[in-house]
């Protein structure tokens, strides 16, 4: 700003008049072809802001901007949505955060069109001498001339900018989508288990029932109802602390598509859905191909292709054309003013801004190698989660919960009938009762693997379909496969084995 001052007191000060005759309109004629004459010079061309963002860049695609939409409030007389898709529609029209994602995409391109902006011409009045009779009065106009196409390369930069806002929008997007699935199946697990502890309740009943008739049978003890009378309190309890649990898992889905006081009842979804089976190495290169993070890290170290060679260009001087009208009153004189003013780049080469958008490509350059590492660890975490809990929840529906509710069964039948004490009814039911919440805590883990197999392929549609990138049929024998089973398996109680036979030791003869 103090160069530039400078140069308009040299203006004002210092020009190099050109006389001319008695027509003072010769003078302005003369200024004005001085600009024209010098626009060939410039480097570019002064578009409208919104011509020079309609004008396709190479190699630069922007995409449509979805309309602005204001937050959604579900009105109270409105049924609750209860599906998924309901409440991703919701999420995706309220969330502040994709708001927020939109208007960093806005502001992005507001930078962009500015970058190509032409510096304004200035108009200037004077008077080296305002009193007397040699008295003088002037005006000019000066225009700085951009050189070396240098706002051409800023708004390549600042295009970069706004490709990188795009994929924060997309991530943004499936950042939401993420809360809200995962927040919607812990709810949808939250309902199941309040469906297992009143299968559970009615179990503890049923063995207090049982243990009362034997008292009044005079076969059972005031302590086995006692015992019984504990494990159904126990069962009510759990009961009574799950429906809290749905209550605040309704909460945390309002929070989650951003309406937080929205009303949310119950929900409506398969919760032993069949789901695909994933391939790890195939995965990791779906996720780094699909994921809008490394297309982000891309969009920044071109940005930083452009800053640098806007930087390396930034030495060659731009051109300051002057030119103006001066007339003196007594004598009368007219004369024009013509200048051209360059700055030498004789210290200041850009040296240090060149060599940091050098090292700010290389450090771009490693911040995309980091990402696709980490996407490739959070895949490896991911798929041994999903498979693992994939593996418990087919291996307690097969096989362990049908053994443990027919333990119960069995168990109570013989208890009714005397055969058995009430402690092996107990550890029964205790067996069932961690069977049933471990079968469900596996289903919770298979749906939160899921959830993060879908971000990171970025899926629009959930539960991930069957041809959903990296996805692979069971192979039998394969690490996912259910391993043959005896059709003939044995019982739980093994059959008892037989005495040895003592044969008679002979006495030894005398």
């Amino acid at each position: 700003m103090w160069r530039f001052r400078f140069v308009r007191w040299r203006v004002m000060h210092l020009p190099l008049p050109v006389r001319f005759g008695p027509r003072p309109r010769d003078a302005w004629w003369g200024a004005a072809c001085l600009l024209i004459f010098a626009t060939p010079l410039r480097g570019e061309e002064p578009l409208p802001a919104a011509a020079a963002m309609l004008v396709p860049e190479p190699g630069v695609v922007l995409r449509a901007e979805p309309p602005y939409q204001p937050a959604v409030v579900v009105p109270v007389d409105r049924p609750a949505p209860r599906t998924l898709a309901e409440f991703v529609a919701l999420a995706e029209r309220s969330h502040p955060k994709l708001t927020a994602a939109r208007a960093a995409i806005e502001a992005a391109r507001g930078k962009a069109v500015q970058a190509r902006l032409y510096p304004n011409p200035m108009l200037a009045g004077a008077s080296p001498q305002i009193a007397g009779p040699e008295s003088q009065w002037n005006g000019f106009v000066t225009q700085d001339v951009v050189t070396a196409g240098k706002l051409r390369l800023a708004q390549q930069a600042a295009l970069r900018d706004v490709q990188k806002s795009e994929y924060n929008l997309i991530r943004a997007r499936f950042d939401v989508l993420t809360e809200v699935r995962k927040s919607y199946y812990a709810l949808l697990v939250s309902q199941r288990r309040v469906e297992i502890y009143k299968l559970l309740l009615d179990i503890a009943k049923r063995s207090f029932d049982i243990g009362t008739a034997l008292i009044e049978a005079g076969e059972g003890t005031k302590a086995d109802v006692l015992f019984w009378s504990i494990e159904r309190d126990r069962a009510e309890v759990r009961l009574l602390n799950a429906a809290v649990y749905i209550e605040t898992g309704r909460r945390q889905l309002a929070a989650a598509i951003g309406l937080p006081r929205a009303d949310v009842g119950p929900i409506e979804a398969d919760l032993f859905h069949k789901m695909p089976f994933f391939d790890l190495k195939e995965l990791q290169e779906a996720i780094v191909r699909v994921n809008a993070r490394p297309r982000a890290a891309e969009a920044q170290i071109a940005q930083a292709q452009w800053t640098l060679e806007r930087a390396v260009v930034e030495p060659i001087p731009n051109v300051n054309v002057l030119g103006g009208y001066q007339r003196q009153v007594g004598p009368a004189q007219e004369q024009g003013l013509v200048q051209l003013m360059v700055e030498v780049p004789l210290f200041d080469r850009n040296q240090g801004n060149i060599r940091a958008a050098r090292a700010d490509i290389a450090s771009s350059r490693a911040d995309l190698r980091s990402i696709e590492l980490d996407l490739a660890t959070q895949a490896a975490q991911t798929i041994a989660n999903y498979r693992t809990s994939q593996r418990l929840v087919e291996w307690y529906e097969q096989y362990i919960l049908p053994k443990a509710r027919e333990t119960v069964q069995l168990t109570q039948q013989l208890y009714a009938q005397g055969e058995v004490t009430f402690l092996s009814l107990l550890q029964a039911q205790r067996i069932l009762t961690e069977t049933e919440l471990a079968f469900v805590e596996s289903q919770a883990d298979r749906w939160n693997g899921a959830v993060a197999i879908a971000d990171l392929l970025q899926l629009e549609t959930f539960p991930p379909p069957a041809d959903a990138p990296a996805t692979m049929p069971p192979a039998a024998g394969g690490p996912d496969a259910l391993p043959a089973r005896d059709p003939n398996p044995p019982t739980l109680i093994p059959a008892p084995v037989p005495e040895p036979i003592e044969r008679p030791v002979p006495l030894p003869q005398p």
